[in-house]
């Protein structure tokens, strides 16, 4: 009984840590229109900014995603193990293949209304819309070799491609691999193991891009995909951070040392740079950029998993009610943020004010949308399953 609790706590833990790491994405694309120097390449560019804010979103972006490719690597094991590998690819296709087909086509128009808005709206446009009213005016400017892009649908994209390459990973007889030992008993084996993932740095660039094109990169499955591939085979094996949870708040300081060196040197990106394929980081310095990058990735994804099952290993109405809406959250958050982002531009308001009135403005509008259109709807259904009246 006492395994079977703990299996249950974990669970709860895992789906709470996972659904609170997609909510932060709408503080982080909140935030990006307000952070200084970095709101300089968001659409939504603010007259004003702050420094603490841009030191945290790059501190999330640091493990979020990761986290999220480690807790899907994870459950997809879960799932295999429990249901068979049959299960496993039809739930793959009506969770991840389904909801990219059907609403990428909806944001891409939601978004280009946004952007059509913005354009017209603010008088004088900064970063990246700055560089869209340019571009609509000199269309002889437009980069070459623009490409369609998955937008924040990215996630999707490529997580449907690891699921597949589990998949038929599965089918072959591949001789059994040890545990990641980035995750076992052996602490000091942290010093080195997070270099592997340096190859990934060095192709994402730092700070770690978004893979938002159609045709897929190379690097993410060198860098995500081995935190999907460690949360893989990190299940049925959940003993092992049982021996790191002692460790747990030393990690978090040793993340908060190298953080700073880390954001001392990270480049300040001007649209314009980026728009001519320029990059301020070369040599030694970006080599030891893309360093601390690995280490800081595995250091707080780790850190993130111990302080969730300290913290969130308990189940509760609210908890369960933000893991079943957070993936409609993540679907729906980007346009209303940007929407909201530009419609306060003008205002002579903090931006901390500003800041507030985006995210809960945009929580607000996904909760209401979400138990009107999809908890108990076919939607909700695609998405997470079934739920029934209270």
């Amino acid at each position: 009984m006492a395994a079977d609790n703990r299996q249950a706590n974990r669970i709860h833990y895992l789906d709470n840590l996972r659904a609170l790491a997609m909510l932060l994405g709408v503080y982080l694309h909140g935030a990006l229109a307000y952070a200084e120097p970095s709101r300089a390449i968001w659409l939504a560019t603010d007259r004003a900014g702050s420094r603490v804010l841009d030191m945290s979103i790059w501190w999330i972006h640091l493990f979020r995603m990761s986290l999220f490719f480690l807790l899907s690597g994870y459950f997809a094991k879960l799932l295999v193990t429990r249901r068979g590998l049959r299960e496993f690819v039809r739930n793959r296709g009506i969770r991840i293949a389904l909801p990219f087909v059907l609403f990428y086509p909806v944001l891409f128009v939601a978004l280009s209304v946004v952007i059509v808005f913005a354009v017209s709206y603010v008088q004088e446009p900064l970063g990246l819309l700055g560089l869209i009213v340019e571009v609509g005016r000199n269309p002889e400017t437009r980069a070459s070799g623009a490409t369609w892009s998955t937008i924040h649908l990215w996630f999707l994209y490529y997580l449907l491609m690891f699921s597949l390459i589990a998949a038929m990973a599965s089918r072959c007889s591949w001789p059994k691999f040890r545990w990641p030992v980035w995750l076992s008993g052996q602490r000091w084996l942290l010093v080195f193991v997070p270099l592997v993932l340096v190859p990934g740095v060095l192709g994402g660039g730092v700070p770690i891009a978004a893979p938002e094109s159609f045709e897929p990169a190379w690097w993410p499955f060198l860098f995500y995909g081995l935190f999907y591939w460690a949360g893989w085979l990190w299940y049925g094996r959940e003993e092992t951070l049982e021996r790191w949870q002692p460790w747990c708040w030393w990690l978090v300081g040793l993340s908060c040392v190298l953080f700073v060196p880390y954001y001392s040197m990270l480049p300040v990106l001007d649209i314009g740079m980026i728009e001519q394929g320029q990059y301020p980081l070369t040599g030694g310095v970006y080599l030891i950029e893309c360093v601390l990058t690995a280490y800081l990735s595995v250091l707080l994804t780790i850190s993130a998993v111990l302080v969730g099952q300290r913290l969130l290993s308990c189940s509760s109405v609210w908890l369960k009610f933000c893991a079943d809406s957070s993936y409609w959250v993540y679907l729906l958050h980007l346009p209303i943020v940007l929407f909201l982002q530009t419609l306060l531009i003008p205002a002579a308001i903090s931006v901390w004010l500003k800041l507030f009135l985006v995210t809960c403005g945009t929580w607000l509008f996904c909760v209401a949308t979400y138990v009107v259109f999809v908890r108990y709807t076919p939607i909700g259904w695609m998405l997470h399953g079934k739920r029934t009246f209270p």
